[in-house]
């Protein structure tokens, strides 16, 4: 999938034929094109292209960190000047592999919005993403970028894209129909949250099927977001359990709890040391007298996360006697404990850059 999803374009180099750029460079503004400032015009924008394709693969292997234009121009045999010519710096060019995928995820989700009732529009959306998937794995077209990695962008770029998804996520919130309450207005936006955080997900779990199972696993996806997961009659009536308060004291169990929030916004790459020591008013010879490396600590981070979900697990076990009870303790605990935000669970999506 990775190779496939660039491999279909004319790899012609822009730079490749001088002679052409020299001539049409010289050309008086005043003269129309000619048919060789036309192709050129043509091979720039498949170039450009080409990068996106290529820096949108690498953005989801490795964040926006991870990514750089060397790596970018090597999977495309390019020199690094090639790229820079189209993008100077590597934040703008992950902003531009975010704007592409924003701006076919907002038509997906205005064509789908044309359907006449609620469940015809979630209906669409899904079938129209599913396509997109497909078609990204079968190569014909470039994958969504993870849009989870806005997150780590500088604060300019990442407000404006943020802007850019939530006129999308007002669009997939329409689909249900108006609101006039805030208790509606809140029911809708959680709908929406849940259905395209279904959607950005799937496209992991789907490459486990066959591209030609795809129509009936949308239909089991959109059976459950339907009907739900249990059987009528039950209802979602639980308190969150807690595990222990973290000590103040403890440096380590303090150096994973700074490490955890600054993964969570940043990503691997963006949690730098000099991030985590700042934060916790330490020098950068400091860390490392108490950490023997930033991938250690972020092991760890990882290991605590998943003893804590085992140790919220365990609790609702003993406390439900019901598995779907177990579930809805597990699930409103682990809620909690993110929305709280002092120590939340580490995110999965933040370890993308991390060296396998």
């Amino acid at each position: 999938m990775i190779q496939g999803a660039y491999s279909y374009i004319d790899r012609q180099c822009f730079f490749d034929d001088k002679s052409k750029m020299t001539a049409s460079s010289h050309q008086d503004d005043s003269t129309p094109p000619t048919p060789i400032s036309a192709q050129a015009s043509a091979r720039f924008e498949r170039q450009k292209q080409r990068i996106l394709d290529a820096a949108t693969v690498s953005l989801n292997q490795k964040g926006v960190w991870g990514m750089t234009l060397q790596e970018v121009a090597a999977a495309l045999d390019l020199r690094t000047s090639s790229v820079t010519y189209y993008f100077k710096r590597r934040d703008q060019l992950a902003a531009a592999v975010f704007e592409d995928s924003l701006s076919r995820l907002a038509g997906i989700a205005d064509r789908a919005g044309s359907e006449p009732t609620p469940r015809e529009r979630v209906a669409r959306y899904v079938e129209l993403y599913f396509d997109q998937i497909a078609s990204a794995l079968r190569g014909q077209s470039r994958p969504f970028a993870s849009l989870s990695e806005i997150r780590a962008m500088e604060q300019g770029a990442r407000s404006t894209l943020i802007a850019q998804y939530q006129e999308i996520f007002r669009s997939v919130r329409a689909f249900f129909g108006p609101f006039d309450t805030n208790e509606r207005k809140r029911l809708l936006t959680a709908r929406a949250h849940i259905l395209n955080e279904a959607l950005f997900w799937s496209e992991i779990w789907l490459q486990r099927f066959a591209i030609g199972d795809f129509p009936n696993v949308r239909q089991r996806l959109l059976a459950v977001l339907d009907g739900g997961l249990v059987t009528p009659g039950k209802e979602w009536n639980t308190e969150p359990v807690h595990t222990d308060v973290v000590s103040e004291d403890d440096d380590h169990q303090a150096y994973l709890r700074v490490a955890v929030r600054l993964i969570n916004d940043f990503g691997y790459k963006g949690a730098s040391v000099e991030r985590i020591a700042g934060e916790l008013k330490r020098t950068k010879t400091s860390f490392y007298r108490d950490i023997d490396s930033k991938d250690e600590l972020v092991a760890a981070c990882s290991r605590d996360s998943y003893h804590r979900l085992a140790a919220l697990q365990h609790m609702a076990h003993h406390r439900q006697t019901s598995a779907w009870g177990r579930i809805a303790t597990t699930l409103s605990s682990a809620l909690a404990l993110q929305f709280r935000g002092e120590f939340p669970l580490l995110r999965s999506s933040a370890l993308q850059a991390m060296p396998a």
